[in-house]
């Protein structure tokens, strides 16, 4: 199969631009011919016109032309101011055109040929007429004495001798032409090899197709993306962006505006507006927990110092965290279970040896101690309607506490529930008992943890205590990232973020109370939709 010759769009500019060149370097010339020769002819004109007024305000002329023989006195007269002028004729003649001198002998005696009507009113005037002598730029003027027209006279040059007057100014014509050419065809080579950087050897139908390509490709990724320019402005940004960052939809020509402008959130913003490369940090928009990478894009190397553009994605780690958040605490329960196994297991083996002993008494006396206080914390979480789900995570919990040798106090009001979802009471019940066994682990005995709901006015009160250290002056614990696990090797920091989001998605709020034991209080409006 033939292959067709597809020519890129630098080429094809670079042909436009040559053709153009070439276009306008002809009309040039043109041009500058025409008017050389336009020029000669108005100095031919000037010319004939000096001469024949010089001619026309000479006595002898007046005096020769009223003598009897006019044309003895006055053709030797002619033919020297012929040479001497430089004009290829001059014809004297009586106020009706009858001429008195001529080049050629043979017409003297004839009719002039060429206006004299301006003359025979005193006028003069300038004209290009075939004449004997063929077409030629010449001047008629009158010849007057004391007012009285007397003749008339004319001198002039022939088109011939104009178009040769012409002649030796066009080779630096044609030079100037070619050097108008020559200096477009390097613009021409200049701009190809820039568009050949830019946009490589891609024809324009390539191009077309790559946009819509890169522009399809931008709006479906699940990513956000966010384009910067070098001073560092939002140039362009997809529709998972604009959804991640409270942004409406994206026009097709986006001017470019600060993130400030777009009111993005002042985290996010703050890394657009600084352009610095991170990678896999965790910030919060719109109440989502963000997985944000920034890198600067590429450059043509002409930028000024320090300014670049850059390429920001975002993913979303709420939900993430969420099912994180729910499968920590499945795991959470999973080791309870194990640990009660364990356990039972123990005591178990301790009831059988009782038995061997032959100590019945103090069998008896450690299965009641056992059964108070497992039914006690069954009956704090079961018998006060709680949902089954905070049941079965609360007892889950209870044994993950006795197994780290922490006591957890229960207190659940009767009637009250969480006005959550199940897995939203996973995820916030879940994640602050975490966080109060985590800071009661190094603090000394009694390590005491206690979860208390209970009805408030309009809402619905969650509390969690802790005899932990408490949380250092200053720090914002709900910031992405903030933790204080000693152990925690950049997997924690989000938790509590989760959490935030979920209450305020409900209408509700967090916050820690001043003070000793460590206390959250989470506050849920009754009307709020689980």
């Amino acid at each position: 199969m033939r292959h067709t010759r597809t020519w890129s769009v630098a080429g094809r500019v670079f042909g436009v631009q040559v053709l153009a060149v070439l276009v306008i370097g002809a009309v040039l010339l043109v041009i500058l011919v025409l008017d050389a020769q336009r020029s000669v002819s108005d100095d031919a004109a000037a010319k004939s016109l000096a001469v024949s007024q010089t001619i026309a305000s000479d006595p002898a002329v007046t005096s020769a032309i009223e003598a009897s023989d006019p044309t003895a006195a006055l053709q030797p007269y002619a033919l020297a101011v012929m040479k001497s002028a430089h004009v290829d004729f001059v014809t004297i003649m009586d106020p009706n055109g009858i001429r008195f001198t001529h080049p050629d002998p043979a017409q003297i005696g004839q009719h002039f040929l060429g206006t004299i009507s301006a003359a025979q009113q005193g006028r003069s005037i300038t004209e290009t007429y075939t004449g004997t002598l063929g077409p030629s730029v010449r001047a008629v003027v009158p010849i007057t004495d004391h007012g009285r027209l007397v003749g008339m006279v004319s001198a002039g040059v022939t088109t011939a001798k104009v178009s040769t007057a012409v002649l030796p100014r066009v080779p630096f014509l044609v030079g100037l032409s070619i050097l108008v050419v020559l200096l477009g065809a390097a613009a021409a080579a200049f701009t190809r090899r820039s568009l050949w950087r830019m946009t490589g050897r891609l024809a324009p139908q390539q191009m077309s197709r790559m946009v819509q390509f890169y522009e399809s490709v931008l709006h479906s990724v699940r990513e956000g993306v966010v384009l910067t320019d070098p001073q560092h402005r939002v140039v362009l940004y997809n529709d998972e962006a604009a959804d991640l960052l409270g942004l409406p939809p994206a026009p097709e020509s986006l001017p470019p505006r600060t993130a400030g402008e777009l009111d993005i959130d002042p985290d996010v913003a703050a890394l657009l507006d600084s352009g610095r490369r991170v990678i896999e940090e965790t910030h919060v928009a719109e109440g989502r927990v963000l997985l944000v990478n920034q890198e600067p894009a590429l450059t043509t190397g002409r930028e000024p110092a320090g300014a670049h553009s850059a390429v920001m994605t975002l993913r979303d780690q709420s939900r993430l965290q969420a099912i994180l958040g729910e499968l920590e605490s499945i795991r959470t329960m999973s080791e309870a279970l194990q640990s009660q196994s364990h356990e039972h297991l123990n005591t178990l083996h301790t009831i059988a040896s009782l038995i061997e002993m032959g100590r019945a008494e103090e069998v008896s006396a450690l299965i009641d101690d056992i059964s108070r206080t497992s039914q006690g914390l069954a009956d704090a979480v079961n018998g006060r309607d709680a949902s089954p789900v905070l049941a079965a995570l609360l007892l889950g919990k209870a044994a993950t506490a006795t197994e780290r040798g922490v006591i957890l106090d229960v207190d659940l009001a009767d009637g009250v529930v969480l006005p959550l979802s199940p897995n939203e009471t996973v995820s916030v019940v879940g994640n602050l008992v975490d966080n109060a066994l985590d800071a009661v682990r190094r603090s000394p005995a009694p390590r005491r943890v206690g979860v208390r709901i209970r009805g408030e006015a309009a809402d619905v009160v969650l509390d969690i205590t802790d005899t932990g250290p408490g949380i250092p002056e200053g720090t914002d614990v709900f910031a992405p990232g903030v933790t204080s696990k000693a152990d925690d090797g950049g997997a924690h920091g989000l938790g509590l973020g989760v959490v935030r989001r979920i209450v305020e998605e409900h209408g509700g709020t967090i916050a820690f109370a001043p003070g000793t034991p460590t206390t959250v209080i989470v506050r849920l409006p009754l009307g709020a939709t689980p």
